[in-house]
């Protein structure tokens, strides 16, 4: 089959508005501070992000500066330790912008012709699907490769390409498809391909060629404030006190993983404790009833993150924060923290 471009089709979904920040973003912007564009009309492949998730307002200055800028010359990656919100960050920016979402998990047995699509059985015929990737590429929308870091380095080759917005030649069909000015790249990863990671030890090495088409931005976990906020805002019947003992645990066992600065430390625990984790924990705090011992839903939320050759630090930091009271039931926990 000869070689062809093909050809985007315009509609109106990328019809654009330029709208202020603030009524986007009140949360971060102040009015009049910045203008930026939003689809007038929500796209199909839209997703709904976390409606309890709260983004870090420097990230999203930064997000939204590579966003807006006439080119994007680099991938934006967002790179940092499990449940900092790397994935909800670019799925809460492209919900609110009504920007179509289009996901690419990684995984070292993914191929290059994964990324384009595949012929598949429909009434007997074989048409042509095109993957996320290509759908990105084409017809515009937030493209994420999420957990990059775990590509193959056959795989990863392949993304030289894309991120620099070259011609991209679909070898299924024997045609070219030329990037769609609305396609941004993006990328997560708990490394930034340096490999050896002690933590993520699926985390390959890339290429230096793909790391450096890639502009890496840290996540971190939220301040302790906002935390509260989210716990307290989404389960109003756990007392603030109690919330506030919760989040400290978490960040107790985070400064024994990555250290009071989280620059690291010489023998950290094998322990995760993310947003998540504690929004589990809450989560399970009530769904297990008054009667289910507290820590119960501490162990269900938490224990899968716990290497055995850490789990005797870790109780013993549990016990220093909450003594016997993590032993008793959750009625009886609450009813404490209500008095405080």
């Amino acid at each position: 089959m000869a070689n062809a471009a093909v050809k985007q089709t315009n509609t109106n979904y990328d019809l654009k508005e330029k709208v202020c920040a603030s009524k986007v973003f009140p949360s971060v912007f102040a009015a009049g501070e910045l203008t930026i564009q939003r689809r007038i009309n929500r796209h199909p492949d839209c997703l709904q992000s976390n409606p309890a998730y709260k983004p870090d307002p420097t990230v999203l200055r930064r997000l939204l500066a590579w966003w807006n800028a006439p080119i994007q010359s680099m991938a934006f990656g967002l790179v940092g330790e499990t449940g900092t919100g790397k994935t909800e960050m670019l799925l809460y920016v492209a919900d609110m912008l009504n920007e179509p979402v289009y996901m690419v998990k990684c995984h070292p047995a993914l191929m290059p012709e994964d990324l384009e699509g595949s012929r598949t059985l429909v009434d007997g015929k074989t048409p042509f699907m095109p993957g996320p990737a290509a759908k990105a590429y084409m017809n515009g929308g937030l493209c994420i490769f999420d957990e990059v870091d775990k590509l193959s380095l056959m795989t990863q080759p392949a993304l030289h390409g894309l991120v620099e917005g070259k011609p991209w030649p679909i070898e299924t069909i024997g045609r070219t498809i030329v990037k769609n000015p609305n396609c941004r790249i993006a990328c997560t990863g708990n490394t930034t391909g340096e490999g050896g990671n002690e933590f993520y030890v699926t985390s390959q090495r890339m290429d230096d060629a793909l790391r450096s088409r890639i502009g890496w931005y840290r996540t971190n976990y939220p301040e302790a404030a906002v935390e509260m906020s989210i716990i307290g805002e989404t389960f109003p019947n756990i007392p603030k006190a109690m919330v506030h003992a919760m989040v400290k645990l978490g960040n107790a066992l985070r400064d024994a993983r990555l250290g009071f600065d989280r620059k690291g430390v010489d023998n950290p625990i094998g322990c995760v404790f993310s947003t998540r984790t504690l929004f589990n924990w809450a989560f399970y705090t009530m769904a297990f009833g008054k009667e289910a011992i507290w820590r119960e839903s501490l162990d269900f939320a938490m224990g899968g993150s716990v290497n055995p050759e850490s789990q005797s630090e870790v109780d013993e930091i549990i016990q220093r924060h909450f003594d016997d009271l993590i032993n008793q039931s959750t009625e009886s926990v609450v009813k404490h923290y209500s008095l405080k």
